[in-house]
């Protein structure tokens, strides 16, 4: 199954102004220019999986609520050639493998990361809870408050990401990382 998620804009702007800020104040917050927070909620761009989660907290939603409701199994099992994918859309270059079952009273998310180098600058993120990361494939670069970790296949990393993070790819082809995220995001 490969999931696309679309029209985020929309759920994203009724969720800011709940909040009771506008596009500036919710650029402050996360760090993201005010032009992209107004791109994301126009449609023109798709955050990335991470970028929405850091904009969910700072507008005090779960991120789960940016998805469709769906109760999975209560064990989940995956074999080897299970495609259960999602995208931020149709074309994105990044894919997201979700691993683990998903839906109300699930407290982590396990999914494969399967992202491309870039020439755009390394997007920083601040999210709720913590992260696990293990590089399965490619070279990743990530930068928690202004330490630099180079990490290569084998490598992981455990943090607290409510501290400010960016990661880049820094090998010459797509890098794979095995995600568990805590608490669930999708």
């Amino acid at each position: 199954m490969d999931h696309s998620i679309a029209n985020l804009g929309p759920t994203i702007r009724r969720h800011r102004q709940a909040a009771g800020m506008n596009v500036k104040e919710l650029a402050q917050e996360t760090g993201y220019s005010g032009a992209y927070i107004s791109q994301v909620e126009s449609g023109a761009t798709l955050p990335s999986l991470s970028a929405l989660s850091t904009i969910a907290v700072a507008v005090g939603a779960d991120i789960t609520q940016f998805f469709p409701v769906t109760a999975g199994p209560k064990v989940r099992v995956t074999r080897a050639g299970d495609v259960n994918k999602l995208r931020m859309s149709p074309n994105a270059a990044e894919e997201y493998t979700i691993l683990s079952s998903h839906g109300p009273g699930t407290s982590l998310t396990a999914l494969i990361h399967r992202a491309y180098p870039s020439d755009q600058p390394p997007v920083k993120f601040r999210n709720v809870g913590e992260r696990f990361a293990l590089v399965l494939s490619g070279a990743v670069r990530f930068t928690f408050s202004g330490e630099v970790q180079d990490l290569g296949v084998g490598d992981s990393a455990h943090f607290a990401s409510q501290t400010p993070y960016s990661m880049e790819i820094t090998s010459n082809g797509p890098a794979e990382i095995l995600w568990f995220v805590s608490p669930a995001i999708v």
